[in-house]
């Protein structure tokens, strides 16, 4: 299968916001933080199962958003415009203002969709149980919940890294309610979910302890980039610590930790349009190339050059190929 490659002429680096709940586009790094520093800090937010926050992150009270009961925890979300349905869900220690902060929710409202957005159990404003069996099926069926409740039948589904993840097993349980599907930063039997069950729970230990995940940074460092200097560490964790329950964010990353339980025979043959948008520098982009081979038939994608797992949810390629890719599958 032949990949479209956007161009990258534009510079856009992408910074946190000042809240460290998202991304928006910026220009050049301050000097007083190094490069690596700032590509650190973008892991944590988007990263699939990890986000490591080299600049202070505060705690921030919802400027938005409604709250709906599913199964007993909270789940806070925000419904804005009109049109198909499209369901936004964020990665691993994000929350919903990710969507805003890259200027996704105000582009698709603008374009013509209606979008529905929420923080992720154990994240953001909503509920966060410790159990990690209040993970993994519970996160699907938040997702289902939240349709139910707005009474919306089907939706585009879009995730970002282990958004993506929740989006592949929606779309595989329940191919019925999805228009189709966007997987961002991810693809099945990628460096993230084929973790040795070992090296996965000592990676939700580390975080449970608010120690930096080792084992799991390595997994989505971008390609020729180092790992952060073992001083700075300490920094990143204290951020992360500061802004979240981390005995949660463990429970939900240990919930994935043990036999995968999607393949891509199976994605494949669910009938729903899909797209898959890798940066060509993301520890993903193999298993996404692999993945479109696989299932070519089934799954469109786009590569992004000069940029990573932590840069392409906001390179303007990215969300020019969403919408029209969204428009082609009404």
């Amino acid at each position: 299968m032949k990949e479209p490659i956007a161009d990258s002429k534009a510079d856009s680096r992408i910074n946190l916001d000042s809240a460290g709940v998202g991304l928006r586009l910026a220009g050049p790094p301050s000097p007083r933080r190094p490069l690596i520093r700032e590509v650190i800090q973008l892991a944590f937010c988007i990263a699939f199962l990890s986000c490591l926050s080299s600049v202070p992150v505060v705690a921030q009270t919802p400027q938005d958003g409604q709250f709906f009961d599913s199964s007993g925890v909270q789940i806070r979300y925000v419904d804005k415009g009109e049109g198909d349905p499209v369901l936004l869900i964020h990665g691993f220690t994000s929350r919903l203002e990710f969507w805003e902060t890259t200027g996704i929710v105000a582009g698709l409202i603008k374009s013509g969709f209606r979008v529905v957005a929420y923080d992720a159990r154990g994240h953001g404003a909503s509920g966060k149980p410790h159990d990690p069996k209040q993970y993994g099926e519970e996160d699907i069926e938040d997702a289902l919940r939240l349709l139910d409740h707005i009474s919306i039948e089907r939706a585009h589904v879009v995730g970002y890294s282990r958004g993506s993840m929740i989006a592949s097993r929606l779309v595989d349980q329940h191919p019925d309610r999805v228009r189709s599907v966007v997987f961002g930063g991810w693809a099945i039997d990628n460096p993230v979910s084929t973790l040795s069950l070992a090296d996965c729970q000592a990676a939700a230990d580390e975080l449970a302890r608010g120690a930096f995940p080792l084992p799991l940074m390595r997994a989505l460092q971008p390609r020729d980039s180092p790992m952060p200097p073992t001083d700075e560490r300490p920094q990143f964790m204290d951020d992360l610590v500061a802004a979240n329950d981390m005995t949660a964010l463990a429970a939900a990353f240990r919930s994935g930790c043990g036999p995968r339980e999607i393949t891509a025979a199976a994605l494949g043959t669910t009938g729903v349009p899909a797209l898959a948008i890798v940066g060509a520098r993301d520890g993903m982009a193999p298993s996404v190339r692999a993945m479109g081979r696989e299932m070519a038939d089934a799954v469109q994608i786009l590569v992004i050059p000069e940029s990573d797992h932590f840069t392409a949810a906001g390179h303007p390629k990215f969300f020019a190929r969403l919408v029209s890719f969204l428009k082609e599958s009404d």
